[in-house]
C-alpha cells in the first residue's frame, strides 16, 4: 500500500517535471523566417471579369458563375430533387478551372448529391475497377 507521503511526493514530482517541460517550451527562441509566395505576381491582383449569381430560385435551387483575370473560373448549379418527399435531396453540379504553378490549365468537374461527392478531372487519379 502506498503511504500518504509517497503519494504526495509523487504528485509534487510530476508537477515539477511538467512545469520544467513547459518552461523549456516557453523559453525557446522564436525563429523568424520570411514567407514568400510561389504564385505569379499577376495572381495577387486578379480582377473579376464575369460574375453571375441567381442565389434564390425559390425553394428549387441556385446557380452562379464567375471568371477572374488570372484564369480561375467556376460555375455551379443546384436543384432540389424529389421535393416534399422522404427522398428529398439537393443535387449540386459544377466545375472549377485554374492555372497551376506549372502553367497548366486544370479543370475539375463535380457532382454532389445523395450518392456523395463525385469529382472528375484529367489530373485526378483513376480508382481501380
Amino acid at each position: 500500500m502506498i503511504k500518504h507521503w509517497t503519494w504526495g511526493f509523487t504528485v509534487i514530482l510530476i508537477f515539477l517535471l511538467v512545469n520544467n517541460q513547459c518552461a523549456q517550451v516557453l523559453t525557446r527562441p522564436v525563429v523568424e523566417s520570411e514567407v514568400t509566395s510561389t504564385l505569379p505576381q499577376q495572381q495577387s491582383n486578379a480582377h473579376i471579369l464575369k460574375y453571375d449569381n441567381n442565389a434564390n430560385n425559390g425553394a428549387v435551387g441556385y446557380n452562379f458563375a464567375f471568371e477572374t483575370s488570372d484564369g480561375v473560373s467556376r460555375k455551379e448549379t443546384a436543384i432540389l430533387k424529389n421535393a416534399g418527399t422522404p427522398d428529398e435531396a439537393i443535387s449540386v453540379q459544377g466545375s472549377v478551372s485554374w492555372v497551376g504553378p506549372d502553367g497548366i490549365q486544370y479543370t475539375l468537374n463535380y457532382l454532389a448529391d445523395e450518392n456523395g461527392f463525385q469529382p472528375e478531372g484529367e489530373h485526378l487519379p483513376v480508382p481501380p475497377d
